[in-house]
């Protein structure tokens, strides 16, 4: 099975059922890299500042929001930590939809949910089961506490 991306809880009314999202595909996509052809050697982006012109290290590099044109604050990892995001722990189900209602092209990535541990397993079977029977897909909001990186 595929490392979990995120694990909390699906919660519906009063029910909570501790869950974790796996990827529901895999990249088939044939990644190259870039090279020199004269000698086959490895051609790598530096990161340079756009003021200074210098090259800069990991460790140099962070990340900023731009509020205006031309003035950027920096923001810290901690900073987005402390950001409560309603979805960081437990996702929430919104609405239940008709397949049929969902254009295929607005859906970017899928993914699948499962019980986390054990004594999730019985409850999150019996969630399961009841939503084929009834209801069919859910929608739901969901954003994770970790962004992607600003590399």
């Amino acid at each position: 099975m595929p490392r979990p991306l995120w694990a909390g809880a699906i919660s519906f009314g009063l029910v909570t059922i501790p869950v974790k999202i796996v990827s529901a595909t895999e990249d088939h996509d044939v990644h190259f890299h870039r090279v020199h052809l004269a000698d086959m050697g490895r051609v790598r982006t530096r990161k340079v500042c756009e003021i200074d012109g210098e090259v800069v290290s990991q460790d140099e590099i962070g990340k900023g929001y731009e509020i205006a044109k031309d003035q950027t604050v920096p923001v810290t990892d901690e900073e987005l930590e402390q950001m409560p995001l309603p979805t960081a722990k437990a996702i929430e189900i919104a609405a239940f939809v008709d397949a049929d209602t969902i254009d295929p092209v607005r859906i970017s990535d899928s993914y699948y949910l499962a019980a986390d541990g054990q004594v999730a397993a019985k409850p999150y079977t019996l969630l399961r089961t009841n939503l084929r029977k009834a209801r069919g897909p859910s929608s739901t909001p969901w954003l994770t506490s970790r962004q992607p990186s600003t590399s």
